[in-house]
């Protein structure tokens, strides 16, 4: 990349977004001989002392009602600025999480004569659909204006364009991915057949994620199947509901909440499942469907965002038609009723294996940043 000096910005992010980060952070190390400047908050301040950034800090709060939370939003795309601004020898910026409802941020930073990535692993307008959020028409503004305003769109997946209503933008958008694995961490440690009968979800606790749908399903699939038992991880905002559902159907013996699980334990608690469910009404691409197909997990999956790139039916793992209570319910009963499972969570391994690798992420990064030109 020669002398460009490229900076990170996030909306202050959660803790399901330091890893990404931290491959992405991995990724672009390799471009430059300069530390990165890197501005987010919240969970973000766990990179406060990590050499290979030049941290700046900035956090939120979310603010309850709808007045406050359109507040504290305004409130912190200022503080943002600010860092910009501060910044101001950072030839090029690329907006990550959150990055597509900056506008503020990007403004700053274009009236600056910078370069603007837009890196997206996620759609915020899409994401919030499914939970009827009030908030969803601005934040479709919001987004139609940092698409428009920046120079580059970077998807993982071409099947991303038509998931995310992108097409009018197809000319700057390219296709990069952060994800890497450390396949000394993530790998078979208990073959599948000598794995108790569970059967998880790990994730977000929220709409999107079809998390909901997944818990209603458990009554049926538990009556179908009586030594069957269930995990689900993560933490959210239906979590209470959860819980209360779990209470109520009966299921306290064979559901364990097990809360948020810290990324170093993520390989013990997927070689422990039989069967990892996602059933989400919108992705870019989960961070835990690669993990589960190294620890030889079989995933049953919605065909959204670049979930269909990894799983191939009946190949790779299964796909996941209706994301219904019914139709999680007897997906679940039919994948965990096939002979090949076994087969499956191998194949899949040795694809995530092939595909996802440190080299390709650089490489691929590297086009795209030198793309930019000037």
């Amino acid at each position: 990349m020669g002398e460009t000096t490229v900076g990170l910005l996030m909306f202050p992010i959660e803790r399901s977004g330091v890893h990404p980060t931290a491959n992405l952070i991995g990724i672009l190390s390799a471009l430059t001989h300069e530390r990165i400047p890197l501005v987010t908050g919240n969970a973000g301040h766990v990179f406060e002392n990590d050499a290979r950034v030049r941290f700046s800090g900035v956090d939120h709060a979310a603010g309850d009602g709808l007045v406050s939370r359109i507040l504290h939003n305004v409130a912190t795309q200022a503080r943002i600025t600010c860092r910009i601004r501060e910044l101001n020898h950072t030839d090029t910026w690329l907006f990550f999480f959150g990055g597509e409802v900056l506008v503020l941020p990007m403004l700053a930073a274009k009236l600056s004569g910078k370069k603007v990535v837009l890196a997206l692993p996620g759609h915020t307008p899409i994401m919030m659909a499914p939970a009827g959020d009030r908030l969803l028409l601005p934040a479709g503004i919001l987004t139609g204006m940092t698409c428009r305003l920046c120079d580059r769109i970077v998807l993982y997946s071409p099947a991303l364009i038509s998931h995310w209503g992108l097409e009018r933008y197809k000319d700057k958008i390219a296709i990069a991915r952060e994800h890497l694995l450390d396949f000394e961490a993530f790998r078979v440690e208990t073959p599948l057949e000598e794995r108790p009968a569970t059967v998880a979800y790990i994730g977000r606790l929220a709409d999107e994620k079809g998390v909901w749908n997944f818990v209603r399903a458990l009554p049926r699939i538990a009556a179908a199947n009586g030594d069957l038992n269930f995990l689900i991880g993560g933490d959210g905002p239906l979590l209470p509901a959860i819980r209360e559902f779990v209470l109520e159907n009966g299921l306290t013996g064979r559901v364990t909440l097990a809360g948020w699980i810290r990324h170093e334990d993520l390989p013990c608690h997927l070689n422990s499942i039989r069967l990892l469910v996602l059933p989400s009404y919108t992705e870019g691409l989960p961070n835990i469907m690669l993990e589960a197909m190294a620890c030889g997990t079989p995933i049953l999956a919605t065909p959204v965002g670049a979930v269909p790139d990894f799983v191939r039916d009946g190949e790779t793992g299964f796909i996941l038609a209706s994301n219904t209570p019914e139709g999680v319910s007897a997906s679940v009963i039919g994948v965990l009723g096939r002979p090949d499972l076994a087969s499956v969570a191998r194949t899949a391994r040795e694809c995530v294996e092939r595909e996802i690798t440190y080299e390709r992420a650089v490489e691929r990064f590297a086009a795209v940043i030198e793309g930019l030109g000037g």
